[in-house]
């Protein structure tokens, strides 16, 4: 029978994750969509298949039925993929229906505690007194951090090493052991760092302070800047041709969501800030991100 607005759902809904199980991601989009579970009525399973910078999740699902029962919290990478890699097997905008953003989870501006810099400006002007000196961490060629790292580079007219790492945790290490001296940092990552005083966290990457950090000024208060922002994100999709009335109903059931209190606890422990949105906003964010990241990669012809 098929899907409609009043019969659905009527079976388990499987939502999947392009990152591996148990990473920030994963947990915090479990967590928001057990929430999701119970505001539907439904039964939401996560399912992983990670790979290639979330392109395997993402090539996968443009062959799946747009019935409702197969849904996609997909990243930002949806639209940057196309950018930095040959070829694809999806279009962003053409092969899936946008439903409602899910999270947005920040960075933090992390440097070496033994670094001498207080604050963004004093780093500013320790890097620009010694050019070519100075070594900024990535988590992976092309990731969000990478893309934060060159935009702070071209903000502030700066000559720096960048040094990519496979994943967050190796370049932390080299972090804290003096081998890199500053990295964009995912918040759940930074402040038990921060907090132990193996590194200093000089901003955050948002627009408002992260109740995870409140002490910690965003780059805009820190630097006298007015838009600097770089977050990462992710969002529900389902394959394109999704009936209007199950995207309807369920991006008014995540709509609801912005509302639970204790939901939102759990998703600020995390790290991550929840939002949830109308479709016509996400699909503004990826445009958006596609012109403002696209611009970075194809400048520096970054590819994976």
């Amino acid at each position: 029978m098929a899907a409609t607005a009043d019969n659905y759902p009527s079976g388990p809904i499987k939502l999947v994750m392009p990152y591996p199980a148990g990473g920030m991601s994963d947990v915090s989009a479990r967590t928001i969509a057990e929430a999701l579970s119970a505001k539907i009525g439904g039964n939401i399973i996560v399912e992983n298949r990670p790979g290639a910078a979330s392109t395997v999740a993402s090539n996968w699902m443009v062959h799946q039925k747009p019935d409702g029962y197969t849904l996609y919290a997909a990243p930002v990478s949806l639209v940057l993929n196309p950018i930095l890699q040959p070829q694809v097997g999806y279009k962003p905008y053409e092969d899936f229906t946008p439903i409602s953003m899910l999270l947005y989870s920040p960075f933090v501006l992390q440097v070496n505690k033994d670094m001498g810099a207080d604050n963004v400006k004093d780093l500013v002007t320790l890097i620009k007194a010694h050019p070519g000196k100075y070594a900024i961490g990535t988590s992976g060629l092309g990731s969000i951090n990478h893309l934060a790292a060159e935009y702070f580079i071209n903000e502030f007219g700066l000559d720096m090493i960048v040094a990519h790492y496979k994943g967050g945790a190796p370049a932390s290490q080299d972090l804290v052991g003096g081998q890199i001296h500053m990295m964009f940092s995912a918040a759940n990552e930074a402040a038990p760092m921060m907090r132990a005083g193996r590194t200093k966290g000089l901003a955050v990457t948002t627009a408002e302070r992260l109740s995870m950090l409140p002490d910690v000024p965003t780059m805009n208060e820190a630097a006298d800047l007015k838009d600097f922002e770089a977050v990462f994100w992710m969002a529900l999709v389902a394959p394109k041709n999704l009936p209007p009335e199950i995207q309807s109903k369920l991006s008014s059931a995540m709509l609801e969501l912005n509302s639970d209190a204790q939901l939102r606890r759990k998703t600020d422990a995390l790290g991550v800030r929840m939002h949830a949105s109308d479709p016509q906003e996400v699909t503004a964010n990826l445009r958006q991100d596609e012109k403002k990241w696209g611009d970075i990669i194809n400048n520096l012809d970054i590819e994976l």
